[in-house]
């Protein structure tokens, strides 16, 4: 993404609306978060979990193309498609607050989850989600009616809907998305065939 952009998407945040609707705080963490990924180099999602007190537990954000060598013995740089923000925020939730009762936590996220990441939100036990904008060609977890029968069972547990917000919050999120897509596409490509990103 180019500075430009960039700059914009940090003036928007640093000029928000006050909260009115019941998402609205969340979802201002969930786009923080997506920001801070673009910045980073990576797709512009964010995360947050959220406890039955409405109070914050930990935030996440996509983190696919993060050289992290400063939290590694041995350094990992390049493509990690698991890096997702839904599971860099459930790797946080089994890790350091494994002992919270999970269907008392609400996820919010700023893009809808993808087939990977519901699948594991599934499995996480995670009472809610809410996401802040659709996504119409990768999103999955509006579309749990057709699972098996197991997983239907899971999904019978989980209460998903889009989150209650301004639409000032759902246009970011969606922004973010779109402005860091064609770039993230190029560079998956690229690991994909194992060429090294472009400088």
């Amino acid at each position: 993404m180019d500075l430009t952009h960039l700059e914009a998407l940090k003036q928007r945040l640093d000029n928000t609306p006050p909260n009115a609707l019941r998402d609205d705080l969340w979802a201002h963490l969930c786009c923080e978060q997506a920001y801070l990924a673009i910045k980073a180099g990576n797709y512009g999602v964010g995360a947050v979990l959220v406890n039955e007190e409405d109070e914050l537990v930990c935030v996440a954000r996509n983190q696919v193309f993060l050289q992290d060598a400063a939290e590694l013995s041995e350094p990992r740089s390049g493509y990690q498609s698991q890096r997702h923000a839904e599971m860099e925020l459930l790797d946080r939730l089994e890790t350091e607050f494994a002992h919270l009762d999970r269907r008392e936590l609400t996820l919010y996220v700023s893009l809808e989850p993808c087939l990977m990441c519901s699948g594991r939100i599934l499995l996480s036990g995670i009472g809610r989600v809410r996401y802040l904008t659709a996504d119409k060609a990768g999103g999955f977890i509006s579309h749990l009616h057709g699972l098996p029968p197991a997983w239907k069972n899971l999904a019978s547990g989980v209460e998903v809907e889009e989150a209650l917000i301004q639409g000032y919050w759902r246009n970011f999120a969606h922004d973010c998305v779109e402005q860091s897509a064609a770039q993230m596409r190029e560079k998956v490509v690229q690991a994909w065939k194992g060429e090294s990103e472009k400088g």
